[in-house]
C-alpha cells in the first residue's frame, strides 16, 4: 500500500533518513488516507530527539519541547515532529506525569489511543501497523490498544473520542471497548469543560452524528456536567442536516426541546458566547409558528438577522416532520429574499432617520431616542413604505 504523502511532509521524511533517523507520518493523517480522506493534519514521528530535529530543519518553533513535539515550518505551513515517547504514570487522569524519549517506534504505537489511530508510514518501510487497525477500518470498528481500561485511566477523555470517531466515521465501538468505557464513565469528571465542548463540537458535525445515543448508553452524559445529566433520553434520536461547521445549528437541533436549559448547559460546557446566544436564537424561534406574512418575516429577520435566519431556514428544511410543508419553507426563503432585495428595514440601522435627526427635532438626548427609535422601527415593519425621512419625522412629531 502506497500513500501519497503531501511534498513537504515527504521532504521531512527524507531529510530526517539522510541523517540517519527514522520519520514516519502517523496517526490520524494514516487512518483517513487508507479511507480514501484528505486529511486536515499530518503529524511525523521520529526517533531524532527535539535538539536534533531543530539542527536538521531551518524553521523550527518549540510547540510542545516538553513531550518532545517541534514544528517545523516550510512553505508557511506548520508540521509537528514529535520524538517516540513513553508516557508515565496518568495521575490526573488525562495528562502523564513524565515523558521520556524512546528509540523504538512500537513503543510510540502502543500508547496510542486507538488501533485505527496507531498505524505509521514511510516510503520506504510501507504502512507499520502492530494492532491490526487497518483490519479494525475495514471492519468499521473503533477499538481501544491493549487494555481498554488502561487508554481510559491514562486519558478519561478517550472515551468521549471513541464515540466520535463512531459520529465521524460511521463505525461501531468494539465491545470490550465500550464495556470499558462503561466502566469508566465517571472518569470524565477530571477532564475540563473546554476539552469536553471542543469533542461534542466534533460529534454533533459528525456525518453519523446519530452515534451521540452512545453517549446516553454509555452512562458518559451523567458526567459531562450537572444540566447536561438531566437531558432526557429521547434529545438522543439525533438526525442532523448538513450545516458546514456552524456548530451552532447543530446544537440548535440537538437541543431543540430544552430552550429553557440550553444557556445552562452551554455555559456549564464553557461555550463561547456566539455559540450559546446563536443556538438560543435558533431555538426560541424555532418555537414561534412558521411566518405567514411579510410582517412576519420582518419580524423574524428583526429577532435573527440576515444569517441566523438562512440558518433557520436551513434548519426547517432538515427536520424529518417539516417534509410535508417543504414548499411552504421554500416559499418563504423566496420571500425572504424579495424583503432582502427590495430593502425592507428590519432593524434601527436601516432606519430612513437617525439620532442625530431625532434630536433636531426637539429630542433630548438619552433614552427617549432610543424609545422613538424602537417605535418607528415596528412602524417601518409593520408598513416598509413608511421608511421615508420625512415620513418618520412626521411619525415622530405624533409620537411624542
Amino acid at each position: 500500500m502506497i500513500i501519497d504523502l503531501p511534498k513537504n511532509v515527504k521532504k521531512i521524511i527524507e531529510s530526517l533518513n539522510e541523517h540517519g533517523f527514522e520519520g514516519f507520518a502517523v496517526g490520524g493523517c494514516v487512518r483517513d488516507s487508507l479511507l480514501n480522506k484528505i486529511p486536515t493534519d499530518w503529524d511525523i514521528t521520529t526517533n531524532a530527539l527535539p535538539a536534533d530535529i531543530k539542527k536538521i530543519f531551518k524553521k523550527t518553533f518549540d510547540t510542545g519541547i516538553a513531550h518532545g513535539t517541534v514544528t517545523v515550518l516550510m512553505d508557511g505551513v506548520g508540521y509537528e515532529i514529535t520524538t517516540y515517547r513513553i508516557d508515565g504514570d496518568y495521575t490526573d487522569g488525562r495528562h502523564p506525569d513524565s515523558v521520556s524519549f524512546s528509540k523504538n517506534l512500537s513503543e510510540d504505537l502502543c500508547r496510542r489511543d486507538f488501533t485505527v489511530n496507531a498505524m505509521a508510514y514511510s516510503p520506504q518501510k510501507g504502512i507499520v501497523d502492530l494492532y491490526k487497525g487497518r483490519e479494525d477500518l475495514q471492519k468499521g470498528i473503533i477499538r481501544a490498544v491493549g487494555d481498554a481500561g488502561k487508554r481510559f485511566d491514562e486519558d478519561a477523555l478517550r472515551m468521549l473520542r471513541a464515540i466520535r470517531f463512531a459520529s465521524q466515521l460511521g463505525f461501531e465501538i468494539e465491545d470490550n471497548t465500550f464495556e470499558a468505557i462503561k466502566q469508566k464513565a465517571k472518569l470524565l469528571v477530571n477532564v475540563s469543560k473546554e476539552r469536553i465542548f471542543a469533542e461534542l463540537n466534533k460529534l454533533l458535525c459528525g456525518d453519523f452524528a446519530q452515534n451521540i445515543k452512545l453517549i446516553y448508553t454509555s452512562g458518559l452524559c451523567k458526567y459531562i456536567g450537572k444540566e447536561f445529566s438531566k437531558l432526557d433520553k429521547r434529545v438522543y434520536d439525533f438526525y442532523p442536516g448538513k450545516f458546514g461547521n456552524k456548530k451552532y445549528m447543530y446544537w440548535a437541533v440537538f437541543l431543540e426541546d430544552n430552550i429553557e436549559a440550553v444557556k445552562k448547559i452551554l455555559s456549564e460546557l464553557k461555550s463561547d458566547n456566539a455559540t450559546k446566544n446563536n443556538t438560543y436564537l435558533l431555538i426560541s424561534e424555532l418555537k414561534h409558528s412558521l411566518p405567514e406574512s411579510d410582517e412576519d418575516i420582518r419580524w423574524s429577520l428583526n429577532r435573527l438577522g440576515e444569517e441566523l435566519f438562512y440558518d433557520y431556514i436551513k434548519i426547517l428544511k432538515s427536520d424529518k416532520k417539516n417534509t410535508d410543508i417543504l414548499d411552504r419553507i421554500d416559499e418563504l426563503e423566496n420571500r425572504c429574499r424579495r424583503i432582502l432585495k427590495e430593502h425592507h428595514a428590519y432593524e434601527i440601522s436601516m432606519l430612513d432617520i437617525t439620532g442625530r435627526d431625532l434630536i433636531e427635532l426637539g429630542i433630548s438626548k438619552g433614552p427617549k431616542i432610543g424609545e422613538v427609535l424602537e417605535y418607528l422601527l415596528k412602524k417601518v415593519i409593520e408598513n416598509p413604505s413608511l421608511n421615508d425621512n420625512m415620513k418618520l419625522s412626521k411619525l415622530t412629531k405624533e409620537f411624542i
